[in-house]
């Protein structure tokens, strides 16, 4: 994507990297000549989101006419119901798109930060305020009915996760679009930044893995309906876990590593790159 892409509409962006090829799913083909705007956003919505307030999701231009000014953005989110949204940036494209597929998750991330910005006694970060914005930027859900690729993966074992295991992932098989009855393991893009790096990947790019355990039958499912059942699975496991609290539960995932998601992974000698692929780090007695 050869064009400054903080400003410059690209109609065509669904194409760029394999990374995008969920969100397919989620506008449904459709093609839009320029930038949508916040209500040709909302409308992508199958039905109003409801924060934690009781209020109804809306998104507003973030420019003079913003409500609320004096409001940080997620108070203004929690107590207003607002998301103000640059309408010509990829970032807060892709932080709409991760509010449409994930709403029950966004919803309590924006509960928690409110919570930890209620309770923290100066303006230095929490460890929980870190470990929230990690996931909401960088965060990839990696959801696998087998534990012991889970397992496999955070304990960087690259090898089994990526080579001999590479049949499991759904992202490598033609029906990666649908259902994958054959799949035990994908990776779902949850932080929006992430999306916003994929325009211009590099030997480097890496995301945060969140595991979660899915049913053998998850992979039968279409993939509108997978991401529905993540944004439970996900909302449950946050909440009554406290998985959240600091950064323990988040894992390094390189990103180009994912099969499917970039050519030279097709090659088993790209992991062989220690600098990218990095074992685990031990605690020295």
């Amino acid at each position: 994507m050869a064009k400054n892409i903080i400003n410059q509409w690209d109609p065509d962006f669904l194409t760029v990297s394999p990374i995008f090829s969920d969100l397919t799913h989620l506008l449904k083909n459709k093609y839009w000549s320029d930038w949508p705007g916040c209500q040709g956003l909302l409308k992508l919505l199958d039905k109003p989101v409801v924060l934690s307030s009781g209020l109804v999701l809306d998104m507003k231009p973030q420019d003079h006419s913003l409500p609320f000014p004096e409001m940080g953005y997620e108070e203004r989110v929690y107590k207003k119901g607002i998301i103000s949204t640059r309408e010509q940036n990829w970032h807060d494209l892709f932080n709409a798109f991760i509010w449409l597929l994930f709403p029950k998750t966004k919803v309590l991330l924006n509960e928690l930060h409110m919570k930890e910005l209620e309770q923290q006694a100066s303006k230095k970060r929490t460890p929980a305020r870190d470990a929230i914005t990690h996931i909401d930027e960088s965060g990839i859900i990696v959801a696998s009915s087998d534990p012991l690729l889970l397992q496999a993966l955070r304990s960087h074992q690259w090898q089994k996760v990526f080579v001999d295991s590479r049949s499991c992932w759904c992202s490598v098989h033609a029906s990666n679009k649908g259902c994958c009855p054959e799949a035990k393991i994908d990776a779902f893009v949850f932080g929006h930044g992430m999306y916003e790096k994929a325009f211009k990947p590099f030997l480097g790019f890496t995301g945060k893995a969140y595991c979660l355990e899915v049913d053998n039958d998850f992979y039968q499912q279409d993939k509108l309906a997978q991401y529905q059942q993540l944004d439970q699975l996900l909302f449950a496991d946050i909440k009554r876990y406290n998985t959240l609290l600091d950064s323990q539960n988040l894992s390094p995932l390189p990103m180009l590593g994912v099969p499917g998601w970039s050519k030279e992974n097709e090659s088993p000698e790209f992991y062989d790159n220690k600098d990218y692929f990095r074992p685990k780090r031990t605690i020295s007695s």
